[in-house]
């Protein structure tokens, strides 16, 4: 284990903050590289040894780290990101090891609403977290009286105390590999390796602010359309979109849901038509689209010279526990295509270096038709696969040429673009609304809602055993959770099983569907931090399916990072960065990673993938 293996040196640092400068309303690179930035004190605990606590000038901080022996020691915070990134950036301490409580309570715990320090001793019953930090608003170091430092300084070493208990607390329920994947989150935020090209995102940022003066003139947004619930109705249809629609709470009526608390609204802010984005993101008032703020957040973070900081919030998915975007950068979905490819080829190497993509082919896909049982399929997969860039068909081909009663190849765009969404969408249940929106979503198709029918009708009668799956977690294993019915065997490769609280792959984090029960409507539903989630059969699949595809991408990345470095992960995809002349050997290693799969996959699932190398992360996808 991890304490036996190393030293564990828990830090937490108090710093300066005040109404217009404070973590929680700058990014954390923004806050840490300020010019207003200076460390009140900082608590150190090595080991089970009581917690020192230091204030002091910047000088004299850094020599008393410094007077202390970091190497072969992992350094333990609660937020890492936040305490690592001054111990890097400030004092230029690098350990072994990064380890974070903030990660480990979230995966154990995602159904709470908040895995904050305090939230966190609550729940564990370690003690209670001081309030002191709030009486050190806007103080400088030199403004505290002796008592008053001598009181923050107890508040830090309850902190750090605080943070070691939950730390010892929860090791035994988080696996090696899971400690692994949580240094690599942090190391790619406080020892980034990536660099920003300014130019090019600055040419992009302005190119975005001339098109969209532009379009607005074109498309006539005018005040009284932005204005108006039914002229802006009619905005949305001329571009094919369906106004989204919502019960009245005050008159009980249906009305349109153009606010900014509704979701089907806001999330048109991502629509893959840029007019349809102005157009929302001007009806909300907001004079920015997504590609321009985040254009703008890769210039901010270029400016502050430190490379280009990925921050993963690790199980940020809370049910799934695939990671999400943090720190309003959100790496997690950059365009691959369009010109909003833009922001991928800003992304570039340092002099001397490349980057290498490995790309995990349709895996959640693969995971389906595995948990399924369609051996079958599994097959066809692996004989293409075995075929490689000679292949000429593949399953997407398959399904079109069913659906279009002829043979479909991969020349044959547009047809295999319909079979891949199919296969690829289809496989949680989706009806033909779902899949007609998808195609628009997706590849800009527009089809009628009956065209899009007998796609789903062709799914699901090629597709029996997905079905039986689906149907199986609805009407029994759903049921079995709810009833405290532990280690009941759920899929057909042997990989799930139920608990009192979810789903888990055996030594592995699992899925909680925390309280679950049946709703007033007598639907199934569960607790995920402050909201409540429906779970039927289909979803059940799609929760499976994307779990499983996380953990195995995931050990992939863990066991390539035991050579290379890992700087950033998006999925299904693991990117490196090394020195040009070991691009090709490290290609080589990540696609025999990305091929091979973790021993509780029983032999059952095959991988493959597709391996890169560029100057720039577009280039080398």
């Amino acid at each position: 284990g991890v304490e036996s293996l190393m030293r564990i040196v828990t830090v937490d640092f108090e710093t300066y903050y005040a109404d217009d400068y404070s973590l929680s309303s700058m990014q954390t690179d923004a806050y840490i590289l300020d010019p207003r930035f200076e460390v009140i004190g900082v608590g150190v605990k090595v080991d089970s040894a009581p917690t020192d606590w230091f204030s002091g000038t910047r000088a004299e901080v850094y020599n008393w780290l410094h007077a202390i022996d970091w190497s072969d020691s992992a350094i333990l915070a609660h937020h890492t990101q936040f305490d690592g990134f001054i111990l890097t950036q400030h004092f230029d301490i690098r350990p072994k090891l990064w380890l974070d409580t903030l990660s480990m309570f979230r995966a154990l715990y995602p159904y709470l609403p908040s895995a904050s320090l305090a939230a966190m001793s609550a729940h564990l019953r370690l003690g209670a977290k001081g309030n002191e930090v709030v009486q050190a608003k806007n103080k400088r170091r030199t403004d505290f009286s002796s008592e008053e430092l001598a009181a923050y300084g107890s508040y830090c070493r309850n902190d750090v105390e605080l943070t070691y208990a939950a730390f010892k607390q929860m090791l035994h329920g988080v696996p090696a590999q899971e400690i692994s994947i949580i240094d690599m989150n942090v190391r790619m935020f406080v020892e980034p390796m990536l660099q920003l090209d300014v130019p090019k995102l600055t040419e992009y940022r302005d190119t975005i602010l001339a098109t969209k003066r532009q379009l607005q003139e074109d498309s006539g947004f005018a005040r009284d359309v932005l204005m108006s619930n039914d002229k802006f109705a009619e905005a949305l249809r001329h571009f094919g979109i369906d106004p989204p629609m919502k019960v009245s709470k005050r008159t009980g009526k249906s009305a349109y849901a153009f606010a900014k608390t509704d979701e089907d609204f806001v999330d048109l802010l991502e629509y893959p038509d840029s007019r349809v984005q102005a157009l929302v993101a001007a009806r909300l008032g907001n004079k920015s689209t997504i590609a321009e703020t985040r254009a703008e957040k890769f210039i901010e973070t270029a400016s502050r010279g430190r490379g280009f900081p990925i921050y993963l919030n690790y199980w940020g998915a809370r049910v799934t526990g695939r990671d999400s975007g943090g720190n309003s950068i959100n790496t997690q979905n950059l365009p691959s295509r369009g010109k909003d490819k833009v922001l991928r080829e800003a992304i570039v190497a340092p002099r001397g270096f490349v980057i290498v993509v490995g790309d995990s082919s349709n895996i959640e896909l693969r995971v389906n038709l595995t948990m399924s049982g369609h051996t079958d399929y599994l097959d066809r997969i692996r004989m293409y696969d075995t075929q490689g860039d000679a292949a000429t068909s593949d399953l997407y081909c398959e399904f079109a040429s069913e659906l279009y009663g002829r043979e479909i190849l991969k020349e044959n765009k547009l047809e295999r673009t319909i079979g891949k969404i199919a296969e690829l969408s289809l496989g949680y249940g989706a009806g033909a609304e779902a899949f007609r929106r998808m195609l628009f979503a997706q590849a800009g198709i527009r089809w009628e809602l009956e065209q899009c029918q007998p796609v789903v009708d062709l799914y699901r009668e090629r597709h029996p055993k997905v079905r039986r799956l689906w149907n199986f977690c609805h009407d029994t294993v759903i049921q079995a959770i709810a009833s405290g019915n532990a280690l009941l065997p759920v899929d057909y490769a042997g990989w799930f099983f139920t608990t009192d609280e979810g789903l888990t792959i055996i030594n592995q984090l699992g899925i909680h569907y925390h309280n679950l029960r049946r709703s007033a409507e007598g639907e199934w539903e569960y607790d995920v931090g402050r909201k409540v989630s429906r779970l039927y059969g289909p979803k059940m699949v799609e929760n499976m399916s994307q779990h499983a595809a996380r953990h195995v991408v995931m050990w992939q990345a863990a066991r390539f990072s035991q050579r290379y470095p890992v700087v950033l992960k998006v999925h299904d995809e693991i990117v490196s960065c090394v020195p040009e002349d070991q691009g090709d050997e490290c290609a080589a290693y990540l696609l025999e990673c990305l091929r091979t799969a973790p021993d509780w996959c029983n032999g059952l699932l095959p991988l493959n993938g597709e391996v890169g190398i560029g100057r720039t992360y577009a280039e080398a996808k």
